[in-house]
């Protein structure tokens, strides 16, 4: 079958269909055989037949000299392809329900190869491809590359039009390829909404999720949800995305359909013959000869530049923070919580918490406090505190200065405490945890914008108990060209009495949340839970308490619970217990994210990407140490290639008894999506895990291949 395919999609005069003749028929070894005319307007249709026409009809026939000339409708009312015959005469229904399967996948087969220098990408013997899903590949295609212009758009809109004119929700695998939903329900006069997923569902498991799980009345109302996939390799994501379906929905059938595929299935509209082929990442062909593995970004699908590379913690980084873990080395199991829900500032969600309660009442914090206002206040200042604090009252009073509470900044022109502010020498404004330092910003915008504060106050100095921003340099940067730039007229300060840089990120990059969500959707419900991970999932869900202490990791078993950090670390002192050494290397990532040197920063992007060298997981040795890696950078941040090798160093020491605390996060990261599954784990490991594999043979089906 070679028939020649006219796009007439959108055309409403049939008079039109002449000068495509041309563009639709190139030199061909075979002879074309039929011909199809691509149509959905009705009008056209009606045209095409009318007796106006006929002189229409008569020169197609005689010009394209074919044994069959069709008109391919797509019709909204019956919801079906339908071909019609152009005959001399008239044009004539042959088929109501015309099965598209075989003229769709030629013409789709051509437009792949009419752009396949640009948007097929095949290997050498220098380099391959790795995919999000963990496969080695020799080819690589993206769909969004070949759709070049409108005619390109349409063609392939076309053969989608039925799946989805019959679904009433849908998801596509990459916003790349937006453009065909959106002319579909162009053409289609429909409103239908749809949603991209994020990224490759074995990279972003719990961004997948939320895409899936979204709360919008369209997706709940659904009877008919559509997955549309540009291509298909491995067939992973499809596989991946029905499993995160069916767990959300039981009930509502999920149908499926790729444009591409490179292998046989039954959703593709074209199966390509390019001679693609997949490895595992363990056993990969292509690695073995000494290829280079590229790879191909998650969510833009593009491939990643070969110079991209992996970024070393460095002990100048990693130590940053020592300090701030020597000072409050006894306390940390009373200082420090993960994955907290703060009931008192509207249940925001902080991934790292730090309890400043517990830290204002250590000697050091109490020492700094007392050194800090005695160099910087007198008896004739005053205090204003946006949180009530007894201890800032105490060495407050202590120093013979006046104290406010002004938790608002209005509160700063009440009588009382303005006349105070006007006898003053000096103002401090005081809170006792910043992050971003936004309250200070507003109380100092209220000052300057109020003629009576900013005539009176000639010092000021905006005091942090506990400064915690995301960036050592940036948000430190900013906040004293705000609060403390020179001013001719006001002394001004920014300080602090406790630092440490940590991630300010919410519940989609919280790494509890995503064990939480990948530990829930797994499990099956039971009147009478038990095992280990249904008393994780409890714990987890308490966000009121957090996770504290030894809680900040997975356990196995009772053998990695009372691990401390050995001695001569350059991230925190010897004995530091599990949760001091999980922020502490929080804290040394988040300072590599936030590099000032490009070229040493940790940044999962694109088209450049530097992810976590898997030189790091040598260079730190101890278990403990890899456990903290492994549960605080995120998926991006393992890369594809780095993270084969990360996987390929911690498979070898799994097994090692001083090595408990990885082999439980290793666990944890493959059930999260994080690493990848591997069908090489030591029998002595299979052994440790077998209390688990009876417990939730669901949840372990996922970390065992």
């Amino acid at each position: 079958m070679n028939p020649v395919i006219i796009n007439c999609i959108g055309m409403v005069a049939p008079a039109d269909v002449e000068p495509l003749l041309t563009s639709s028929t190139n030199l061909s070894e075979t002879p074309y055989d039929s011909c199809y005319l691509l149509a959905t307007n009705k009008e056209f249709l009606d045209a095409m037949g009318s007796e106006d026409n006929a002189p229409i009809r008569y020169k197609l026939l005689a010009r394209l000299n074919v044994d069959f000339i069709a008109v391919i409708y797509y019709c909204k009312t019956q919801q079906a392809y339908q071909a019609y015959q152009i005959q001399p005469d008239k044009i004539e229904i042959v088929d109501k329900n015309l099965k598209t399967d075989e003229i769709a996948s030629i013409d789709l087969a051509r437009l792949l190869e009419k752009h396949s220098s640009e948007s097929f990408i095949h290997g050498g013997d220098q380099y391959h491809f790795a995919t999000p899903s963990h496969n080695h590949t020799n080819a690589f295609f993206r769909l969004g590359d070949s759709i070049r212009n409108r005619d390109d758009l349409d063609r392939v809109t076309f053969w989608l039009l039925k799946h989805i004119d019959h679904s009433d929700y849908v998801f596509i695998d990459s916003w790349s390829i937006a453009a065909i939903p959106l002319r579909a329900l162009q053409i289609l006069g429909k409103e239908t909404a749809f949603d991209a997923l994020p990224a490759h569902p074995a990279k972003k498991m719990l961004d997948c999720k939320s895409v899936v799980c979204a709360s919008t009345p369209a997706l709940k109302a659904a009877q008919n949800p559509l997955l549309l996939v540009s291509v298909v390799s491995s067939g992973s994501l499809v596989d991946k995305f029905q499993e995160i379906f069916n767990e959300a929905y039981p009930a509502k059938n999920l149908s499926t359909v790729s444009v591409y595929s490179f292998s046989e299935n039954d959703y593709s509209l074209c199966i390509a013959k390019y001679n693609v082929i997949n490895y595992s990442f363990e056993d990969c062909k292509f690695c073995e000869t000494g290829s280079k593995a590229i790879e191909i970004h998650p969510s833009a699908y593009y491939v990643r530049d070969p110079k991209d590379s992996g970024i070393s913690l460095t002990p100048a980084i990693a130590g940053i923070g020592y300090n701030f873990f020597v000072k409050h080395h006894a306390n940390l199991n009373d200082i420090v919580t993960f994955h907290k829900g703060d009931t008192s500032k509207g249940n925001k969600h902080y991934t790292y918490f730090l309890d400043y309660e517990q830290i204002a009442k250590t000697k050091c914090f109490q020492e700094a406090l007392e050194e800090d206002f005695t160099e910087n206040l007198t008896p004739n200042s005053v205090v204003l505190t946006i949180v009530d604090e007894p201890t800032i009252k105490k060495a407050t009073i202590a120093r013979g200065a006046t104290y406010f509470h002004t938790p608002k900044t209005h509160d700063m022109v009440d009588a009382e405490t303005l006349a105070a502010i006007k006898k003053a020498d000096k103002v401090l404004i005081y809170d006792t945890v910043t992050i971003g330092g936004n309250k200070f910003t507003r109380f100092n915008n209220f000052i300057r914008q109020n003629a009576e504060l900013s005539d009176a106050i000639k010092d000021i100095t905006f005091l942090a108990g506990v400064f915690r921003p995301a960036s050592s340099w940036r948000t430190d940067k900013l906040l004293k060209n705000s609060l403390a730039y020179t001013d001719p007229n006001v002394r001004r300060r920014f300080a602090h009495i406790e630092y440490l840089v940590l991630p300010d990120v919410g519940q989609k990059e919280c790494p509890w949340c995503l064990e939480l969500a990948a530990l829930q959707g797994s499990l099956k419900p039971a009147l009478k839970s038990s095992g280990k991970f249904h008393r994780r999932v409890s714990h987890l869900s308490n966000l009121v308490d957090g996770v504290k202490g030894i809680d900040a990791v997975f356990h196995i078993d009772h053998t990695s619970e009372s691990v401390l950090l050995g001695s001569a670390s350059v991230l925190a002192p010897t004995d530091t217990a599990i949760c001091g050494v999980i922020l502490a290397v929080a804290s040394a990532l988040q300072q590599l994210r936030t590099n000032k040197n490009d070229q040493a920063r940790l940044a999962p992007g694109f088209p450049y990407t530097q992810v976590l060298d898997s030189a790091n997981f040598v260079s730190y040795s101890e278990g403990l140490i890899r456990s903290a890696l492994i549960r605080n950078a995120a998926a991006l941040e393992f890369g594809v290639v780095e993270k084969e090798k990360t996987v390929d160093i911690l498979l070898k020491e799994l097994g090692d008894l001083d090595q408990s605390n990885m082999l439980s996060e290793y666990l944890i990261a493959v059930i999260c999506g994080k690493l990848p599954t591997s069908s090489k784990l030591e029998e002595t490991v299979k052994t440790r895990l077998q209390k688990l594999i009876s417990e939730s043979p669901e949840i372990m089906k996922l970390a065992i291949a």
